[in-house]
């Protein structure tokens, strides 16, 4: 696969993934879903930015996210049907039924900021670890990185992605999405739980590295 297939591949991801928020709502004049696919668009194009020149991996994430642990591709599949789930149930409040009623525009003024918050957080993690990877796994000469936010944070690419997720709702004015989002979000918990354990028993210097960065995904909480 080719850096510019990877990218096109992206966007084209985000355009399908988007697809259950529009099918909910029933119709493609959706205000909510066209400000959630653009403030995708933006997030997407801002973590290919970031990406070091020369860099493959773009391309490595792509190619190899059939890769890694069979734990990890069984909580993955999980995530994937709950943010399915999660859309289509934004789509089908605020697109369509109006079940969390009247929302005033700040509800999803803040979810944008939070949205662009997480995604800008998640590209700078992959942007500093080298190693950063779409499944859990080992690579060739796969080294500790401690420098930048992985000095606060073990995790802060997860931490992005909670991010992302539970402004998602936000920014769809739909608060029965909080539901499904509150399972994908402690799914992606757990996930930093078993990474670290793996990562501790199979890769050199990770627990030395955990003793002294102690905190997962929120300084001061976990």
């Amino acid at each position: 696969m080719t850096k510019s297939k990877a990218i096109i591949g992206s966007y084209v991801g985000i355009l399908a993934f988007a697809a259950p928020v529009f099918l909910g709502a029933w119709t493609l004049a959706y205000w909510q879903g066209l400000l959630y696919v653009g403030v995708a668009l933006i997030g997407t194009t801002l973590n290919h930015l970031l990406v070091h020149e020369g860099s493959d991996i773009t391309v490595e994430r792509a190619s190899r996210a059939h890769e890694g642990q069979d734990w990890d591709k069984r909580i993955l599949g999980a995530i994937f049907l709950v943010s399915v789930v999660t859309f289509a149930v934004a789509g089908l409040d605020s697109g369509r039924f109006g079940w969390s009623g009247p929302v005033p525009a700040w509800v999803a003024i803040a979810g944008v900021i939070l949205m662009l918050a997480g995604q800008t957080l998640f590209a700078v993690a992959k942007r500093e670890n080298a190693f950063f990877s779409s499944t859990v796994r080992l690579h060739d000469g796969h080294r500790v990185c401690d420098t930048g936010l992985y000095r606060v944070v073990r995790h802060p690419g997860y931490l992005g992605m909670l991010l992302s997720l539970l402004a998602f709702p936000l920014l769809m004015e739909s608060f029965w999405a909080f539901i499904p989002a509150s399972v994908g979000a402690l799914l992606l918990v757990v996930r930093t739980l078993l990474e670290d354990r793996f990562l501790t028993k199979g890769l050199p210097g990770y627990a030395a590295y955990a003793a002294r960065t102690r905190w997962r995904l929120i300084p001061g909480v976990f």
